[in-house]
């Protein structure tokens, strides 16, 4: 898991999108119940990242989401959601539940 996906860890390379800056990224460990560091960017991590639980794939599902709302619209979804179908996407990406998210970065890139 990366948990760190923001504009500023996405750099253009030869035309493609390429995310950079692993320093907060960590294997999910299932006997875990809570992550042993809380890291990630406010506004953009999950809300599992700030001790509730420990993160999994889904924390990235969830920023996202924010990134997504924010290439669409230039604001936060908490300021402004994109509009219809996008929107909705948005707004599963980011529900505060992780069992709510798409279940997978597969599963939410057959819906886009």
């Amino acid at each position: 898991m990366h948990r760190d996906i923001k504009p500023e860890n996405i750099i253009i390379c030869g035309g493609n999108a390429v995310l950079i800056d692993f320093d907060a990224s960590r294997i999910f460990k299932e006997e875990s119940e809570t992550d042993t560091q809380i890291l990630g960017t406010t506004g953009f991590a999950a809300p599992e990242q700030y001790g509730f639980s420990q993160s999994d794939p889904k924390a990235d599902i969830y920023s996202l989401g924010i990134l997504l709302n924010v290439m669409l619209t230039g604001k936060h979804p908490s300021k402004e959601l994109a509009k219809g179908r996008m929107g909705r996407i948005v707004q599963r990406c980011t529900m505060t539940n992780p069992k709510k998210r798409f279940k997978s970065v597969l599963h939410l890139m057959e819906m886009l």
